[in-house]
């Protein structure tokens, strides 16, 4: 099964603006953490906290609704125009489904915080900022479920161009409601809060106003008349998009434990983690727009029964993720001075957390290469509505065999520190293996 320059073109044209539009996002959340730094070190500690709630919930749902863009991209490769707006309209429902157990659990949670012994003063804000953050959850969820509606039909660039739109305006957004301009008045903590839910609601819209404005997604765009509810279609999502979920959410936790593993060998090794960590998030704008893209493109292709096309996608898609991950792995191993200097760049700092850096840097160009192999094969999965076997498959992976291995290498070998990053990649490259397998085994 050759790998045609066709596919590799299509597969760029739609995954590129994805990652463009993640790594905005991210700087979204940039913006956040330097403006409530602004406001002081408690504000600072309490976006950690009640950021880290807030994007757990999202994040499980997002592997949730995931099954309304394979639904949308199925229906659209076999031409079933009536089940696209059908899709569509129990994404919605989903989304309302969704949130109402998660703003309850955004509004209650941070109460909790409490008996972790965490600051009074930290956990008021903590609760202001979710407080106001909580009211842009349904928005943002109905957000994700469009752009799934628009990467169904590769018009990524749509998105890219909302969300870098948006990023100037969580600045403005902060600042106005930070500091109370135009007659508002001061907030502080929870200003960045609203000041996100607005913004997250305005993506939303965005993307509405642009369905509404392009023909061929206005058609599959529901009316008042067209709102019915089967049950069928939400049991259908939600066995495609709960293991989704699940998986999402114990593949953060991994790399979350993984750092609470890391704190064991001192403050050094946990600042080093960090820079290498977040070196490792930025890229992971890679697997990301990959694996959206591929497991819509194999769902189109398997909605439209073309199923040696979709085993094609699959492979195409691993060759261009390997292809762009060793090019990042040899920036980490041969300059890896200039990701650390973004970091500690005018900062007097300990040559040990330097050296730290550099070793798991070197690491990570191995371990990225498997995590951009596990999401791209999860996200081909999913195109063919096979999750629940991947995520079993994933859990064992992520954290029988990674964090097993972390906390035996980093406490019971000579290893250390190293032996955490190891662990994690023996996780990542074992969840590739098995995964790859899986999909090789798919018939055709």
């Amino acid at each position: 099964m050759s790998i045609q320059l066709r596919e590799i073109k299509l597969i760029l044209s739609i995954a590129m603006p994805l990652m463009a539009a993640f790594l905005a996002q991210k700087g979204m959340q940039l913006i956040d953490t330097i403006m409530m730094g602004w406001i002081g070190p408690e504000a600072l500690a309490a976006g950690v906290l009640g950021t880290g709630i807030f994007i757990t919930n999202v994040v499980f749902c997002l592997g949730v609704l995931s099954a309304a863009g394979i639904q949308i991209a199925r229906a659209l490769g076999a031409n079933e125009h009536d089940h696209i707006r059908e899709s569509l309209l129990h994404g919605i429902y989903l989304v309302c489904m969704l949130s109402v157990p998660c703003m309850f659990i955004l509004w209650f949670s941070p109460y909790l915080l409490h008996y972790l012994g965490n600051e009074p003063n930290v956990l008021e804000k903590t609760i202001e900022l979710l407080h106001g953050l909580m009211w842009g959850f349904p928005g943002f969820l109905l957000f994700f479920v469009f752009r799934e509606f628009f990467a169904a039909f590769s018009l990524t660039r749509i998105v890219m161009l909302i969300v870098l739109c948006i990023l100037p305006l969580t600045y403005i957004g902060n600042y106005i409601f930070i500091y109370g301009k135009f007659g508002l008045p001061p907030m502080g903590v929870v200003g960045i809060g609203y000041a996100g839910a607005i913004i997250m609601w305005l993506m939303f819209f965005s993307m509405y106003g642009f369905s509404k404005l392009i023909k061929k997604l206005n058609q599959h765009l529901f009316s008042i008349h067209d709102l019915t509810f089967d049950y069928r279609i939400i049991l259908s999502m939600l066995k495609v998009g709960l293991p989704s979920g699940i998986l999402f959410v114990l593949d953060s936790g991994m790399f979350t434990t993984a750092t609470f593993l890391m704190a064991h060998f001192g403050v050094d090794a946990l600042a080093a983690h960090s820079i290498a960590m977040q070196c490792a998030s930025f890229v992971y704008a890679v697997p990301f727009g990959l694996s959206m893209t591929i497991a819509l493109q194999v769902g189109h292709a398997a909605g439209a029964k073309d199923l040696v096309r979709a085993k094609r996608i699959g492979y195409t898609g691993l060759f261009i993720g390997l292809f762009l991950s060793f090019i990042i792995g040899l920036l980490f191993i041969l300059v890896p001075q200039l990701f650390i200097r973004l970091f500690l760049d005018g900062q007097p700092v300990d040559t040990k957390i330097i050296e730290y850096a550099v070793a798991f840097l070197f690491v990570a160009a191995l371990f990225q290469c498997f995590d951009v192999l596990q999401a791209i094969m999860n996200g081909a999965l999913r195109g063919f509505k096979d999750t629940f076997i991947p995520m079993l498959l994933c859990i064992s992976c992520f954290w029988i065999l990674g964090i097993g291995s972390s906390y035996y290498l980093g406490f019971y070998t000579p290893l250390g520190a190293m032996g955490i990053w190891y662990g994690l990649t023996i996780g990542l490259f074992s969840a590739s293996v098995v995964l790859l397998i899986r999909f090789i085994r798919k018939p055709i």
